[in-house]
């Protein structure tokens, strides 16, 4: 992707209108624009999709949770397959979490990275199926009724006005192919892809207006209420590489370019930052010359805490089990990595003592 097209995707993001070129059902070519809806006509078309779904509700059609489960006494769904949607979303998680172990090495990287293209495939497609097996939910319902509201308000002639004046005005069309070209080309078609999006956020065409919008705070020219979906993710992706870019640990050029990579790098540097939180959320005063803590948890909090331990104190708890299993009652004093830090503070007194006797000599 060369500066040229950057350039050109940087145009058609910045211009928040979608252009939508038709057919009617008797063969008229249509040049139409959809335009970002307003913030109330957006809490208006949540409005339609809540009703809708309670009238889909009322007049017998099931949701998407109890459509399943009769699919699968039925046997034309099963547990199973559900279970597989959840094992490829935790393969797909490890597998990136592992790429950037073979950073160096690239026959193994583009290996990893064929299995991880190949499990996302088999995740959309039973996604895909799942989906396609409760298009007649009250929820699928709900969402066709809020997506032709959306259209019936934002759709305008090239000039400007408004294609349908009045809801009545739609109610009334029944060109249904007119309506659904409309809504493919408005909720799917001018989505561009994350890749894309993300080509551009760090792209140098694209920094540059990014830097002077940030001291200008002018973006679009239009209130972030009315942005398109398409620049709310160029913003949010453009943050994200700021904070790459300013990172203490900064990857280098070539994993932030790869996005596969740079995924990798943010899902570690997520769990280093769970990892030392969690650390700092046990922090509280010790004893003088005591690592111990004292925290308060219930059964499965204490898991989590014992978990938060390195090697070497799971050791120490283990060890002290086995003493209580084997005496059941046993103080303090008596536990053997006590006993042992006692020995080790009365030897380190006795070097102590030897070397304040040598000074004196």
């Amino acid at each position: 992707m060369d500066n040229g097209e950057i350039e050109r995707l940087i145009a058609t993001i910045s211009w928040s209108n979608t252009p939508a070129f038709v057919t009617t059902k008797s063969g008229t070519e249509l040049s139409l624009l959809l335009r970002p809806p307003t913030q109330m006509e957006q809490a208006r078309s949540t409005i339609v999709y809540n009703t809708e779904c309670q009238k889909a509700l009322i007049l017998g059609l099931s949701c998407e949770a109890d459509i399943i489960q009769q699919l699968i006494d039925l046997g034309q769904w099963s547990d199973k397959q559900e279970a597989e949607i959840s094992g490829l979303q935790d393969d797909i998680y490890k597998i990136r979490l592992g790429l950037l172990d073979f950073l160096f090495d690239m026959t193994k990287l583009e290996k990893t990275r064929s299995l991880l293209r190949r499990a996302e495939a088999a995740l959309v497609e039973r996604l895909s199926n799942r989906q396609e097996l409760t298009q007649n939910s009250a929820e699928a319902h709900a969402l066709i009724s809020q997506q032709r509201y959306l259209i019936s308000r934002i759709a305008e002639a090239e000039d400007g006005k408004p294609f349908w004046e009045t809801i009545d005005d739609f109610e009334q069309c029944d060109d249904i192919g007119l309506i659904t070209q409309l809504c493919d080309i408005f909720f799917r078609k001018s989505k561009m892809s994350s890749k894309i999006i993300r080509r551009v956020a760090r792209s140098q065409p694209w920094r540059v207006y990014w830097e002077i919008a940030k001291n200008t705070g002018d973006l679009f020219g239009n209130n972030i209420s009315l942005w398109s979906p398409n620049q709310r993710d160029l913003v949010y992706w453009s943050t994200v590489y700021d904070s790459v870019y300013g990172a203490y640990e900064r990857p280098s050029q070539d994993v932030i370019d790869d996005d596969d990579l740079l995924d990798s790098w943010f899902m570690r540097q997520s769990k280093k930052t769970d990892k030392t939180s969690k650390a700092n959320m046990a922090n509280g005063p010790t004893k003088p010359g005591r690592n111990e803590q004292f925290i308060m948890a219930d059964r499965d909090g204490a898991k989590r805490v014992y978990d938060m331990n390195d090697p070497g104190a799971r050791a120490k708890i283990r060890a002290r089990q086995k003493v209580l299993e084997r005496c059941g009652s046993v103080r303090e004093q008596d536990m053997p990595d006590s006993q042992q830090e006692m020995r080790e503070q009365l030897a380190a007194m006795q070097r102590k003592t030897v070397k304040d006797i040598s000074r004196r000599r």
